[in-house]
């Protein structure tokens, strides 16, 4: 079968100054409708020359922030922070945490130790400081129980400065 190269090569030549003569330019269009103001951006209180911008949550979200620091006041980079959520039983009663590391709230700490998470649902949560699966740490009270953190519907959260155990050459 004798193969016909110059008149593939033509077809492919007609065919692209086909489509680039069907391109057009478009014009420049002015809108009809006149632009909403913007929802005004909030800085998180922790440090403002540090956070990044953190928009206020929607009415029914919450953010939780804050900075996380060694024992003699280094900044703590590159940390993961995840929130485990706060289940009861019946009322009156304590209740337990459960972390899912797939879909549990989280944020990395910036180089400076802050960090802040995206909107998130509001309920009850607890801090867990580090990577749950090697070397962690348990935001507590001072008598060790797991201090409960309640964020407010359409608020930041703002947790101010925590310091960890943990050590950061780890």
């Amino acid at each position: 079968m004798k193969k016909n190269y110059p008149c593939i090569f033509l077809l492919v030549i007609t065919f692209c100054i086909a489509a680039l003569s069907s391109c057009q330019l478009l014009s420049k269009t002015t809108p009809t409708q006149e632009p909403k103001v913007e929802q005004s951006l909030e800085i998180s209180p922790t440090d403002v020359n540090h956070l990044p911008l953190v928009i206020s949550p929607s009415e029914d979200k919450t953010v939780v922030c804050g900075r996380i620091v060694t024992a003699d006041g280094t900044p703590f980079g590159d940390l993961n922070i995840r929130l485990a959520e706060v289940y009861y039983g019946e009322p009156g009663t304590e209740g337990a945490f459960v972390l899912n590391t797939s879909s549990s709230p989280s944020a990395m700490t910036d180089k400076d130790g802050f960090f802040c998470t995206g909107e998130i649902a509001v309920t009850d949560y607890v801090l867990i400081i580090g990577h749950p699966e090697e070397n962690y740490e348990i935001y507590a009270e001072e008598d060790s129980k797991a201090k409960i953190l309640s964020p407010l519907a359409g608020e930041i959260l703002e947790l101010g400065e925590i310091v960890t155990a943990l050590d950061p050459n780890l």
